[in-house]
């Protein structure tokens, strides 16, 4: 793999590593909030946004998954996971 390619596979997870910190700090706030406010957890997982989130969170995941098997495609064992 050359260096562009790398390059191109790093600007992929920087945009995911972007996406999750969005996501963390989601979570981190509904967190306080839920222990604040007991109805807004039931309007939190009743909306979109629960949804939003987990969608979110895995496409980040694939990302991840799509930019492993691109550097490293013999070393992934999908078995695994």
């Amino acid at each position: 793999m050359t260096d562009k390619e790398l390059f191109q596979q790093a600007k992929k997870l920087e945009v995911a590593w972007n996406s999750l910190k969005v996501s963390i700090n989601a979570l981190s706030v509904a967190s306080v909030i839920v222990n604040y406010d007991d109805e807004w957890s039931s309007y939190f997982f009743q909306s979109q946004e629960a949804s939003d989130l987990e969608d979110n969170l895995l496409n980040i995941a694939n990302v991840m998954l799509k930019v492993s098997n691109v550097i490293c495609p013999n070393d992934f064992d999908s078995s695994e996971v």
